[in-house]
């Protein structure tokens, strides 16, 4: 049997003590009403009647013994009957529903049988009028917390048993279940399944994982693979066991942050309740989250954990928000951020310690890679460690993407390192964001034509990059942060194609800034702009590269007028955030007396790229003939290599005579349509081209009509 039959058949037999609770409950409903005069009236009028039932009613519920004088909804022959569905199950190899949820959630008996109460109705409209018999409310459509409480039953306190159904209870916490509309007491709260809860009780192939909220479970070992200052893990555990310490500040990166937070978690044997902020939020709304996080920490005797992922400065309303929550709870917090904060009104009421998170050493990942990959040769193993400083979740999806590559490709070897590199260089790409845009660098070295000892230096840059995090490493060249080279030049001459060749040498992606998105006529919010940008690129391998350049990085000028020193304080600004990003940037610039000296002398190369000279030229047209497929001969290259274009030029002007070619219905443009794409290119440039070679392309075409 497959477990879409088991899990119907066990939700039927759960069914079965509903309905007997249901009748239970009507007949005790009948009982109250037998002593009204008129049970009738009972909806619409309050008589004297009435009102001494009721507070016979409200004085046993205070009175009554603690331990509840009730049959238990599932009977002996009931439990016999699950016990032998659920050995059925687990010899067809599947598990019944309701224990997945109890195992994922930590579900109680009190809870499962709510959750078959609130199917009910959606399985029968039946339930509706019956449900609404027994809580005396014509217009019910869905299940109360009021009614889950008269119909289960597992809990001898009937608090406790409320507590549970309430909005801090494992249900409602998990969004197992989830309320529905508004109630004047959360007794008569409505309650719904949450999405896809039908569908997987019934047996539908849904995955756990995709219904209700998960407790956040850390990866395995990925928390022994972090950096703690001056504290240790272990140590921060047993400080909160013993209450020693009652709040945790985390600052550092975030990956390595959740490792810590959810170490403790684990390490304590706490569930962890996460809220998460960002600058755009409401402070109004976030302090109520706040303290509805810290009640449900403290109910589920869980761990709080509030973090700050923002690409901007948190309002202060937020951080006052952030700092009132956790004066007034009681659980044990982390707080972690990229940097640190101390709020000095936590600081007096609670006990506070902070550590700072790093990423792993360079022991510890090369270590990582070699036991995912024992086949990987050690110096490979510590290429991957030394130029990809990535966290534990991030190196296993990197691993996980080259092994699925792999698999699609029909490949039984063991993933190489080339593939492997390939991988990282992915998953520590920055995300999409509107300010960049990421490329997949695709022409390589010999796509590049410069002259021989400008094209050995571009080459010799990616190798600077490959070698500077091994230098790092050793304590090398630590007095400045990453790479930064400079290339000038005029338009056109292979400034934006050298970035690419070197990302493709690196094997990582090109991020193009984009200028139009990060410059802005408002004040503050150009240096807002380059935060987010530089935070995107923070930890990546990837290439950052400016375009340009002389619009961001230009000189200061003399303060003559309000906005001259806003626009000084956001090139200062700039260079603060350029000295502390440790990855490889590139400013491309036509102009290199416009870039400020302050940026200049912090590059390690700056790079001149010149325009084309005659035999670089007769390259360009060589590879764009080829690629054309035209048939230029010696005459013909020789004619429009003495044309002076730049590389840009050049192409623009095969892409104008291919269009020509096309329209006059041929597959490859002839000479004549090289000769009317170079005139109008130099058209579109503005110049004029020599008239002596001009007539010599226009000769060479003339014989090759």
């Amino acid at each position: 049997m497959e477990l879409g039959k088991f899990a119907p058949a066990h939700l039927d037999l759960r069914l079965a003590a509903l309905n007997r609770a249901c009748q239970a409950a009507a007949c005790s409903q009948q009982r109250e009403a037998a002593q009204l005069d008129r049970p009738d009236l009972a909806g619409g009028v309050i008589t004297d009647r009435q009102v001494t039932v009721l507070l016979q009613r409200v004085d046993s519920f205070v009175t009554a013994p603690v331990r509840a004088q009730v049959e238990p909804a599932m009977g002996e022959a009931d439990l016999a009957a699950e016990a032998e569905l659920r050995e059925l199950a687990r010899d067809a190899g599947v598990q019944l529903p309701l224990d997945t949820l109890s195992d994922c959630f930590g579900l109680t008996e009190v809870d499962r049988q709510a959750l078959v109460a609130v199917v009910g109705p959606e399985l029968d409209r039946a339930y509706e009028r019956i449900y609404a018999y027994l809580c005396d409310e014509f217009d019910r459509r869905h299940p109360s917390v009021e009614l889950l409480t008269i119909l289960t039953h597992g809990l001898v306190d009937r608090h406790a048993q409320r507590v549970a159904l309430g909005p801090y209870g494992a249900l409602r916490r998990h969004e197992l279940l989830v309320e529905h509309g508004d109630a004047p007491s959360d007794l008569r709260q409505h309650v719904r399944l949450g999405r896809g809860m039908l569908e997987f009780l019934l047996g539908a192939p849904v995955d756990v994982r995709a219904i209700g909220r998960h407790p956040v479970r850390t990866e395995d070992g990925s928390a022994d693979e972090v950096t703690c200052e001056p504290y240790t893990l272990a140590e921060l555990t047993s400080a909160l066991k013993a209450g020693t310490a009652e709040v945790v500040g985390v600052w550092g990166r975030r990956e390595a942050a959740d490792a810590v937070a959810t170490g403790l978690a684990s390490a304590l044997g706490m569930p962890l309740t996460t809220v998460a902020f960002t600058a755009a939020q409401d402070p109004e709304r976030c302090d109520r989250t706040l303290r509805e996080a810290g009640v449900a920490a403290s109910v589920a005797g869980g761990l709080l954990w509030l973090t700050l992922d923002s690409p901007e400065d948190p309002s202060p309303g937020m951080l006052d928000a952030m700092a009132g929550a956790l004066e007034v709870t009681g659980a044990p917090a982390v707080v972690s951020a990229a940097a640190p904060w101390r709020p000095v009104g936590v600081l007096a009421r609670r006990r506070w310690v902070e550590v700072r998170v790093g990423e792993a050493e360079f022991a510890q990942r090369m270590r990582r890679w070699r036991s995912r990959h024992p086949d990987l040769a050690e110096q490979e193993a510590a290429d991957l460690a030394v130029r990809f400083r990535l966290g534990p979740v991030a190196s296993a999806a990197a691993s996980r993407l080259a092994l699925t590559a792999a698999a699609i490709g029909g490949s039984s070897r063991p993933v190489s390192a080339d593939a492997l590199e390939a991988a990282c260089a992915a998953v520590s790409t920055p995300r999409p964001d509107r300010l960049v845009a990421v490329l997949d660098p695709r022409r390589g070295p010999s796509d590049l034509v410069l002259p021989a000892a400008l094209h050995r230096q571009v080459v010799e840059l990616a190798g600077f990059a490959r070698s500077l995090p091994w230098l790092a490493e050793r304590g090398v060249m630590t007095s400045q942060r990453g790479l930064k080279a400079l290339f000038t030049g005029d338009p056109g001459t292979g400034k934006t194609l050298a970035a690419e060749v070197i990302a493709s040498l690196l094997g990582v992606q090109l991020v193009k800034v984009d200028l139009s998105r990060v410059v802005s006529k408002w004040v503050g919010e150009t240096a807002k702009h380059l935060d987010s940008v530089f935070r995107l690129a923070d930890g990546s391998s990837a290439v950052l590269f400016f375009d340009e350049a002389d619009a961001l990085f230009g000189k200061r000028g003399e303060v003559r007028h309000g906005t001259d020193r806003y626009a000084n304080t956001e090139v200062s600004h700039l260079l603060q955030r350029f000295d502390e990003y440790d990855g490889l940037v590139i400013l491309a610039s036509n102009l290199r007396d416009q870039i400020d000296p302050a940026f200049t002398r912090r590059f390690h190369s700056v790079l001149h790229f010149p325009r084309p000279e005659e035999p670089e030229r007769r390259r360009l047209w060589e590879m764009v003939a080829s690629a054309s497929g035209d048939g230029c001969d010696e005459a013909g290259l020789a004619a429009l290599a003495a044309l002076e274009l730049t590389g840009a030029g050049i192409v623009g002007a095969a892409r104008t005579a291919a269009l020509l070619a096309a329209a006059d219905g041929l597959d490859r443009p002839s000479m004549a349509h090289l000769a009317g794409g170079v005139t109008r290119q130099f058209r579109s440039e503005g110049r004029l081209a020599p008239p002596a070679d001009l007539a010599t392309l226009a000769e060479t075409a003339g014989g090759h009509r």
